[in-house]
């Protein structure tokens, strides 16, 4: 009898290994040779998942947000002033699976200037998360309404220039020194 696949789990095998080349080739050097031999796979088999290298890569930059997306942590849980601090330190390239979305979402924000597409992707994963850091700005106290929207946009500003830095200088943005820039952002003074 046949082995049942996950069409999901393959599907996300490919975008990993697609990000793993698109971090190391950019999206230009990026082709469906390449992600097939990242993931072990010869590129017929590959295109039994993916009509495209287009659709491969709006998958891939899909699947590196989500995966973002599923590490923030449950405010009911930890509580809100808890959550903040680990959403915003989480979304630093602090590990390698960190520096890996950044490389993939750079590579995106260029290729996003001149598709729309892709574009709205990313708009629509930056307006939720800002969204997200608004609620906890409000559940903790800091700001409400429109305030806590301003202050999100601030906190969110400080990760991603930390961010961008760390990625091209990590020797002088070392993950300590990038988890004191959001505690300092964090804080009353920040």
């Amino acid at each position: 009898m046949p082995r049942v696949v996950d069409l999901d789990e393959r599907r996300a095998e490919l975008a990993a290994a697609a990000a793993r080349v698109i971090a190391r080739a950019g999206l230009a050097g990026t082709t469906m040779r390449e992600v097939a031999a990242e993931a072990g796979w010869t590129t017929g088999a590959l295109t039994h998942w993916f009509a495209d290298k287009r659709e491969l890569l709006e998958f891939t930059l899909v699947a590196s947000l989500e995966g973002r997306r599923e590490q923030r942590p449950d405010p009911g849980e930890v509580g809100p002033e808890v959550a903040l601090r680990t959403m915003l330190v989480g979304a630093l390239p602090t590990s390698e699976r960190s520096r890996l979305h950044w490389l993939v979402t750079v590579a995106f924000c260029s290729q996003a200037a001149g598709d729309e597409a892709l574009a709205v992707v990313q708009r629509d994963a930056y307006r939720a998360f800002r969204t997200d850091v608004a609620r906890l700005v409000e559940e903790t106290g800091r700001a409400a309404g429109e305030r806590a929207l301003v202050e999100a946009e601030r906190l969110i500003s400080v990760v991603d220039g930390v961010s961008i830095q760390a990625l091209f200088d990590p020797e002088s943005w070392p993950p300590d020194r990038q988890r004191r820039a959001v505690d300092a952002a964090l804080s009353p003074t920040g």
